[in-house]
C-alpha cells in the first residue's frame, strides 16, 4: 500500500489518441462521461483532460474533445473530483481568455479546477489551426508571460501588462475564480527554463519520464529552487504515465508484439516502455508505484492503454494503490 498522501488522477478519453476510431461522437461522448462519472465513483482524485485537437501518433480525421468544454461539461455529471488540463498549450489561446475560461470552469464545477499550463510542442497541430509556431525560446517565454497573466487577472480588479509578446490594457477577468489561485501545474522537463519557470510559479509540476530521470529532474528542480529561496518541498512532483495492468507475464508479452501494443508512437524498445510506465501484472506495478512514491512522487495521472474499456482504471485502485 502507498501512503495516503499519494494521489491518483485519470484521464477522460477525448479521442486524441484515437481510443474513439471508428465510433460516432455521440457515442463517444457518451462513453467519456460513463468513465468520468465511474472514476469519480471508485475513488480517484482527479480527472485530468489534454489540450489537443488532432489525433496522434497519425492524423486522422475523427473527433477529439476540446479541453475546457469537456471539463465544463464533466463539471455539470460529477460532484467533488478535481478537474484539470496536463496541460493547457499556452500560445493556442489569448492570456485574458484563457484565465476567463478557467475562472468559467472553476465557478461551474464550485471551486475544483487545476490548471495545468505549458509551452507547447505539437508543431503540425499548429500548422493545421494557422497558429505561428515560434522557437522553444520564444514559446517558453510565452508560458512564463501568460502564467503572470492569468494570475493577475484571476486576482486583481484591473490589469494592465506590457511583456515582451503579451499586451492588455486595463483587461479585468470576472467571474473570478471561486479558489482565488487554483493549483497551477507546470508540464514540461527542460532543465534550464522550464524548471526554472516551474520553481518560481507552480504548486505542481508533472513529468512523463522514467524513475532516473524523475529523480534527475527532481534534483535540477531543487537547485532552480535553492537559487531563489524557494522551499523545494511546497512543489509536489507528479507523474504521467501510461498504464495497463495484465493477469500474466505472458498477456503483457502479447500486447507488447500486437499491433497496437507497446508505446503509442511505436518503434521504441519495448522493455524501456515497461520500465518507464506502469505496465505489467498488478504487482509488477504496485513496485514501481513504490519506486517513484520513494522519490518523491505524490501523484500519478494515469493514461490508461485499454480505454474506452475500464479494467485498468478499475483494478488500478482495487489492486494497486
Amino acid at each position: 500500500m502507498t501512503p495516503a498522501k499519494v494521489k491518483y488522477g485519470a484521464f477522460v478519453p477525448q479521442g486524441w489518441k484515437l481510443e474513439y476510431s471508428g465510433v460516432d461522437a455521440a457515442s463517444a461522448w457518451a462513453r467519456s462521461k460513463e468513465i468520468a462519472q465511474l472514476a469519480e465513483r471508485i475513488g480517484y482524485d482527479h480527472l485530468w483532460v489534454y489540450d489537443h485537437v488532432e489525433t496522434v501518433p497519425r492524423r486522422e480525421p475523427t473527433h477529439v474533445f476540446e479541453a475546457f468544454t469537456t471539463l465544463a461539461a464533466v463539471a455539470q455529471i460529477t460532484d467533488r473530483i478535481g478537474l484539470g488540463q496536463l496541460v493547457t498549450c499556452a500560445a493556442y489561446r489569448n492570456a485574458g481568455l484563457l484565465a476567463k475560461e478557467a475562472a468559467c470552469v472553476d465557478v461551474f464545477s464550485s471551486g475544483r479546477l487545476i490548471f495545468g499550463l505549458g509551452a507547447g510542442w505539437y508543431d503540425r497541430e499548429y500548422q493545421a489551426y494557422g497558429y505561428e509556431f515560434p522557437p522553444a525560446a520564444r514559446r517558453l517565454q510565452i508560458l512564463d508571460e501568460t502564467i503572470a497573466v492569468v494570475k493577475r487577472l484571476w486576482t486583481e480588479e484591473t490589469v494592465t501588462f506590457d511583456g515582451k509578446h503579451l499586451h492588455f490594457d486595463g483587461a479585468y477577468c470576472d467571474p473570478k475564480p471561486l479558489q482565488q489561485l487554483p493549483p497551477i501545474w507546470v508540464g514540461g522537463g527542460g532543465e534550464k527554463v522550464t524548471l526554472a519557470i516551474a520553481a518560481r510559479e507552480a504548486d505542481a509540476t508533472n513529468w512523463q519520464v522514467g524513475l532516473d530521470a524523475f529523480v534527475h529532474k527532481s534534483d535540477v528542480l531543487r537547485a532552480h529552487c535553492d537559487r531563489i529561496g524557494r522551499d523545494f518541498d511546497t512543489i509536489v512532483r507528479t507523474h504521467g504515465p501510461d498504464c495497463r495492468l495484465f493477469d500474466t507475464e505472458a498477456d503483457l508479452a502479447r500486447w507488447l508484439e500486437s499491433p497496437g501494443g507497446g508505446g503509442l508512437w511505436g518503434g521504441g524498445d519495448p522493455d524501456e516502455y515497461v520500465r518507464d510506465n506502469l505496465v505489467g501484472t498488478a504487482e509488477q506495478v504496485a513496485e514501481k508505484v513504490q519506486g517513484f512514491v520513494d522519490a518523491g512522487c505524490r501523484e500519478f495521472v494515469l493514461w490508461f492503454r485499454d480505454f474506452p474499456a475500464t479494467e485498468s482504471l478499475e483494478g488500478f485502485l482495487s489492486d494497486v494503490a
